[in-house]
């Protein structure tokens, strides 16, 4: 059996783990990667991040080249989306991706161990191998980033045809005419809006009684209200209670409301679960909590003797960006650092039409947690640049404020590029920006980010 040896391992060829392998050979480290996949890059390349954000960018295109002749762009013939193209140009940059990311592991000399990896002890992992061999790698330094899967209802039995997850969305050779869509979160009703823009009939369902549960208040109901005019079925409130085959192929779904929807295509969105089931992590002194999810502390530390975990198997946001930078976070602190996260300024983006930025507090939570503020607003319809673009309804900008500091303590857009600019408010909240100083600040014009001085001289009017 072969015995390699590394100055640090990471499991998992993911956002979270690459960023810790190229981050700990950057600090000297001789790295080793783990990875069971045939491809690098995890979830984000090969089935979520990337591929829905492709979609969305065509679906996106597909909308502003309807108002072309508004801009005074002729276009000569009907316009129209080919699924199959979006789909090929989803494995062109996927292909282009994963290019990238072998470029930067042979840069920074990281050995690629492919196989499922599993501890044997805190500084022992056996892999084992496709071909049926296995190796041992020793390393007093381990970061576990082996990312996520999503989570299967039993009342919903996924068969890769007629009922997926976002997984099996990839390998879909046309849009189906009728599509359920469970789950109304984040990947939810990004999709409900991508198959509706191709033109398929589209019912969303959700057990909460509101889209997009723990995002600003005003940002769901414009949302809701744009599914709505663009003809997706919202039925909120509600579970499905059984999903039968149709007689004619497809699917019949019904909810515990007793409403029954046949559908071609059943796509379950219903989060995902930390994949940490194989890891032999009690081997390595690993705890974990009721989901599956690592347990750390603010250093991204285990209980397990120079283990540290980053990513999805953290059970937190399960976001790429997030995963990225605790994964080289926890790089650093395998080897000898000791930074950590403030969560209170991670950017949120969401690819619905119109996009959705978002950063620190919502109202809601604000008043959950008994935190006074003062609400400033600036829509959309009242900036040049916005109306120019013909982008202006739904749209607007929200910032909340500290009504003693006056500091920034949450922000949040609908609207085209807002997952691009809420960017500027996460540096404006960690370096402790007020209203005052979002006013008299110098904007592009005509900008999308005048609002933000629109939005905080609506705040100061009200203090």
């Amino acid at each position: 059996m072969e015995t390699l040896r590394f100055d640090a391992v990471v499991i998992g060829g993911g956002e979270a783990g690459l960023a810790a392998a190229v981050k700990a050979a950057e600090l000297g480290a001789r790295v080793g990667l783990i990875e069971s996949s045939s491809q690098l890059g995890g979830a984000c390349v090969a089935t979520g991040t990337l591929p829905s954000k492709t979609f969305s960018i065509s679906t996106g295109m597909f909308e502003t080249i309807k108002k072309a002749k508004s801009f005074g762009v002729r276009i000569d013939g009907p316009v129209s989306l080919d699924f199959q193209e979006v789909v090929a140009s989803r494995n062109r940059l996927m292909k282009c991706d994963i290019g990238v990311i072998q470029s930067h592991l042979r840069s920074r000399k990281v050995t690629l161990v492919s196989g499922r990896a599993a501890f044997a002890a805190p500084d022992r992992i056996r892999v084992a191998r496709a071909d049926g061999t296995e190796a041992v790698i020793e390393s007093s330094r381990t970061i576990v980033a082996a990312g996520s899967h999503p989570i299967h209802l039993p009342v919903l039995p996924v068969d890769g045809a007629t009922v997926i997850t976002t997984d099996e969305i990839v390998a879909l050779a046309s849009c189906p005419p009728r599509i359920v869509i469970i789950g109304a979160g984040i990947i939810g009703c990004e999709y409900a809006f991508i198959f509706r823009t191709f033109g398929a009939d589209v019912t969303l369902i959700e057990k909460t009684g509101r889209a997009l549960p723990g995002q600003d208040k005003d940002v769901v109901a414009a949302v809701e209200k744009e599914l709505k005019r663009r003809g997706v079925a919202l039925r909120f409130g509600t579970s499905v209670s059984a999903c039968a085959a149709g007689l004619e192929g497809g699917r019949l779904v019904t909810t515990e409301s007793g409403e029954t929807f046949a559908a071609d295509l059943v796509l379950t969105c219903v989060g995902r679960r930390p994949s940490t089931e194989d890891l032999g992590l009690e081997a390595a002194g690993v705890a974990v909590g009721g989901r599956g999810e690592i347990i750390v502390d603010e250093c991204l530390e285990t209980t397990g003797t120079g283990i540290f975990a980053a990513g999805d198997v953290l059970g937190r946001r399960m976001q790429s960006s997030t995963a990225i930078l605790e994964g080289a976070v926890a790089a650093e602190n395998a080897l000898g650092g000791s930074r950590t996260i403030d969560e209170r300024f991670v950017p949120g983006g969401i690819y619905t039409q119109p996009e959705i930025g978002s950063v620190g507090l919502t109202e809601d939570e604000a008043a959950a947690k008994g935190i006074p503020l003062i609400v400033g607003f600036c829509p959309y319809a009242s900036l040049v640049k916005a109306c120019s673009l013909q982008t202006f309804n739904p749209g607007f900008i929200k910032m909340l404020f500290d009504p003693s500091s006056h500091k920034l303590i949450g922000a949040h857009i609908l609207g085209p590029e807002s997952a691009e600019i809420i960017h500027n408010l996460v540096v404006a909240m960690r370096t402790g920006a007020t209203a005052e100083d979002f006013v008299y600040s110098i904007y592009h014009h005509p900008s999308l980010s005048e609002g933000f001085r629109e939005a905080a001289r609506d705040a100061l009017s009200k203090i």
